[in-house]
Order: C-alpha cells, then structure tokens, then sequence
C-alpha cells in the first residue's frame, strides 16, 4: 500500500489523506467524534503511524509502541456501522478487513471511546471484538476493493 500524503485516505472516506485523518494524527483534538477519532486510528494502523495510536489511547489500556509495531496485519477496509454519542462517552461499530500470515480475517469491533475535557481530547478506551478468518478463494476479488482478483492483489506471493 503506498504511504503517500496525497493517497485516499485508508478511512474509507473519500478524501485524500492529507485532507482527512493525517490532520487528526498531527493533533487528535481535531478529532470531535469517536467516529472521527476511529477512521483516524484504522488510517493510522494500516499507515503504521504507532505515535498517533499512543497519543489517541486511554493510558490505563495502552500497549507499548513496541508491541503495537509486531503485528503484520496489512489493513484493508474499513466498514463504520454505527456510531453514538452521549456526552463524554462514546462508541463505534465497525468492522475491518486485512490479511496476515493466517491469510484473509476480519475483525469485528464496538470501540469504546471517553472524552477528556482537561485534554479537549477523545481517546479510545478498549473494545469487544472478534475475528474471524475469510474464505476468500484465489480467484474472488479481493477483499481490498480494488476490483482485483485476490491472487494479482493482496494475495500474491
């Protein structure tokens, strides 16, 4: 996946990334919205951008940078279900595609986020998630939405 600033941004929305989420992982106050604070945190996953995941945690829940760059999941889509917001909490419903070693899964996740006044600041606190693997087949497209067979995509090798 290329890493340009110029990209469409990894969120799903359809803005460049420039435009989009690289703003909120520069400062996370710009992130006003758990939903806004969660499309930053997957573009920051599927960019590697480890500082903007610590500085987006809830410090009672956050792993150290080391671990968070052991993972070799390449992030592939994002889908935001649902989202509220009641005061100084807040959740997401997504669910999120990628590929590792164990090939084609999907992670499905409600994000529990609470907003710090002092810091002016949403942080992702934890999540109930699952995962699941995929049965894509070689010759089905690719998860991506490229519009490519998997096996000339995300799949070669």
């Amino acid at each position: 996946m290329s890493k340009k600033a110029s990209d469409t941004c990894p969120c799903g929305e359809p803005r460049r990334f420039d435009e989009c989420c690289a703003p909120i992982h520069e400062d996370p106050r710009r992130a006003r919205t758990p939903e806004a604070l969660m499309r930053a945190r997957y573009s920051a996953f599927a960019r590697d951008a480890y500082d903007a995941l610590i500085a987006t945690w809830d410090p009672a829940t956050c792993p150290t940078r080391d671990s968070l760059a052991t993972s070799t999941a390449r992030w592939l889509k994002l889908f935001v279900h649902d989202s509220t917001q009641q005061g100084e909490k807040g959740t997401v419903t997504f669910s999120a595609d990628f590929i590792d070693a164990d090939g084609f899964q999907r992670l499905s996740e409600t994000s529990r986020f609470r907003f710090v006044s002092h810091a002016d600041q949403w942080f992702y606190v934890d999540g109930d998630a699952q995962w699941r693997r995929l049965d894509i087949g070689r010759n089905a497209a690719c998860p991506c939405g490229s519009g490519l067979k998997a096996k000339r995509c995300c799949a070669q090798g």
